[in-house]
């Protein structure tokens, strides 16, 4: 049952934020507003492609107006575009994964045009969206992502005869975590757990491996959980999409 929404909900639970700049101070303050004391300890971060000229080549295509739709299935993409100086063209179409991935969108001086229905995921976002547009009659498609994402939207895409190029935009790599902070994990003092990706759960995996008994296993998502589980962790509840103000709000008191 998800947690009582009230400002001191979370009073005395300790939250692992894995991942710091404007994404951790966000969810450092949502979680803040609940009583919480987060912990902000970045265990991943982005840096650039390892094809850095094929990326430049495929944001100036979208600068330029050579794809109709460009698919955004993380905030962290929008952030590239951004940081990129990207002005998107006035015929280029946006759909982003979720709620989470649309307000980075927007945020970032965007507009969306498509964000699924109900749950939010690569399958649900693509689904949704082939219902509504005929390969035959749609231009062409520019996937962004990272090199640790599954390729569901560009296979899906793929699959159905959409004119299609994938570019990966950025690279996921893991940070060392703080020595003090990986003991205050151990030693259940931080008792709760945010994993919000797949690349997270590979790096508590590495840098964390056994939690406390008592550990609060918070997961971002069904496909999280599944790789998180795959990794022996007992995770301990899973929101039901992407959305990280989901996630804190199924926090359980202690």
């Amino acid at each position: 049952m998800p947690a009582d929404d009230g400002a001191a909900a979370l009073a005395g639970r300790c939250v692992l934020v894995p991942r710091g700049g404007a994404w951790g101070e966000r969810v450092a303050r949502l979680l803040a507003g609940r009583g919480a004391t987060p912990v902000i300890a970045p265990l991943i971060r982005t840096t650039d492609p390892r094809d850095l000229a094929a990326r430049d080549r495929a944001f100036a295509g979208v600068a330029e107006g050579a794809y109709e739709w460009v698919f955004l299935t993380s905030a962290a993409s929008v952030e590239q575009l951004h940081a990129a100086g990207v002005d998107i063209s006035a015929g280029t179409h946006i759909a982003a994964v979720g709620r989470a991935t649309a307000r980075a969108v927007i945020d970032a001086g965007y507009d969306v045009d498509f964000v699924p229905a109900g749950r939010s995921s690569a399958a649900t976002m693509i689904d949704q969206w082939c219902a509504l547009h005929d390969p035959t009659r749609t231009g062409r498609c520019l996937v962004l992502r990272s090199d640790l994402a599954m390729a569901v939207v560009s296979d899906e895409l793929e699959v159905r005869g959409y004119d299609l190029e994938v570019c990966i935009a950025y690279r996921t790599v893991g940070v060392d975590l703080d020595p003090a902070v990986r003991d205050r994990v151990r030693s259940g003092e931080i008792d709760t757990v945010l994993i919000t990706s797949t690349s997270v759960a590979r790096e508590l995996a590495h840098q964390i491996g056994t939690f406390p008994p008592h550990a609060v296993l918070a997961s971002l998502g069904p496909g999280t959980t599944k790789d998180a589980e795959r990794r022996g962790f007992p995770v301990t509840l899973t929101s039901p999409d992407q959305s990280i103000e989901s996630l804190i709000l199924a926090l359980p008191p202690t």
